[in-house]
């Protein structure tokens, strides 16, 4: 017989398994325009991000630089996509979160 936690909602679909992989966030840094970094240690697990934007629409233009978000067991850094050539040139800001699986 096996054992383990699993959680159903209210219409009996299956939630949570005790296979399920769950995400342990390591922090949440806020992100303000221009390159950075952000030391943590991402060693115990698979390191994963999410960014949430702190706005949707920055121009009629839309001439947007988006952050390019490179992670690894020491921590997460992340650069702006090129401006040159941009009459509205508007960095994207907002949070990124990161962690372990």
């Amino acid at each position: 017989m096996t054992a383990g936690l699993q959680i159903w909602d209210a219409n009996g679909k299956l939630m949570l398994d005790g296979t399920h992989r769950l995400g342990r966030i390591k922090g949440i840094v806020p992100i303000d325009g221009f390159p950075s970094s952000y030391p943590v240690d991402l060693s115990d697990g698979t390191p994963f991000w999410s960014f949430m934007p702190e706005q949707l629409f920055f121009h009629i233009s839309n001439q947007t630089a988006s952050p390019i978000i490179t992670i690894d067991a020491n921590g997460v850094y992340w650069t702006y996509s090129s401006t040159a050539g941009l009459n509205y040139a508007k960095a994207v800001k907002g949070s990124l979160i990161v962690g372990v699986c």
